[in-house]
């Protein structure tokens, strides 16, 4: 079995480093050449201008593909290589966009987690970016994504959510937030909770409904609402079947990259020592 989740690892690994990490040229690297010259100035001045004032660094990369390469390894790889934010502070963020892939990730430093959090990240990625980018506007998707960012940051940014026509991938994507919801919460309820039936399920049911009220409220209450009732039949089912079961360790892994060539130049840009633990939020249009 270890052996056997060894070769996985490296296989998954492997995959993960075929794309390396471009060098940070600028605060907007664009290396699908995607945004006009004029965009890129205007972002560039735009994030200038925050971190003159604030301190914090944004950056944003657009890559062609991604290769095959997971979309939040990457981008963590990305950010912690390029140490966005001060070091201590670690007031650094990254929007990411892979276009092949129609993916889009936002990447937040240790420092912002609690401002930018993954909720309010998913948030700009649904109602600002995506919407924007399903139109064909990426530049308009970039702008507002990377607006949407500093007004969080700052505490005047207010989600206001998009009335939309939910079609066949919307709803799919809604129901893959519920279920996962459900998964986390159910497994976290039966490993990680303690004490009665009744307080495990609530606290896999709370997991459950943070996780799917990405989509929406309704769906992270109905996905609350089943873990509990799934954790309160299966914990009441096996109470005193016996004590000491063992459980599986979860575990992260990362990896490691080199370097690209290309996007913009910004003179005398650079990140500034900052770390991430891979707070944020991803999406796809």
């Amino acid at each position: 079995m270890l052996g056997l989740a060894f070769c996985c690892l490296c296989a998954l690994t492997s995959t993960s480093i075929a794309l390396d990490v471009p060098p940070l040229t600028g605060r907007v690297v664009d290396l699908a050449q995607v945004l006009p010259a004029g965009d890129v100035d205007a972002l560039t001045a735009s994030l200038k201008a925050h971190e003159d004032h604030t301190g914090n660094q944004v950056a944003v990369l657009i890559v062609p593909s991604l290769e095959g390469a997971s979309l939040e390894d990457y981008s963590h790889r990305v950010a912690t290589t390029w140490k966005l934010g001060r070091k201590g502070t670690d007031n650094g963020v990254l929007l990411l966009i892979a276009l092949k892939e129609r993916k889009v990730r936002i990447e937040v430093g240790y420092g912002l987690e609690g401002t930018l959090t993954d909720l309010r990240s998913a948030h700009i990625i649904r109602n600002e970016i995506v919407p924007r980018f399903r139109a064909g506007d990426v530049p308009g998707g970039v702008r507002a994504g990377v607006d949407a960012i500093f007004k969080t940051i700052e505490g005047t940014y207010q989600a206001q959510e998009r009335p939309v026509h939910r079609d066949a991938a919307g709803t799919s994507g809604a129901l893959q937030y519920v279920f996962i919801g459900i998964v986390v919460g159910f497994l976290a309820g039966i490993v990680l909770g303690q004490g009665r039936s009744k307080t495990r399920a609530l606290f896999g049911s709370l997991l459950a409904y943070l996780i799917a009220q990405a989509a929406s409220i309704v769906w992270g209450v109905a996905a609350a609402a089943t873990t509990a009732v799934l954790l309160w039949l299966v914990l009441r089912v096996h109470r005193g079947g016996g004590r000491g079961r063992a459980h599986d360790d979860w575990a992260w892994y990362s990896s490691r990259g080199g370097g690209w060539s290309g996007g913009s130049f910004d003179r005398g840009f650079s990140g500034g020592g900052g770390d991430f633990g891979g707070g944020g939020a991803s999406g796809d249009w």
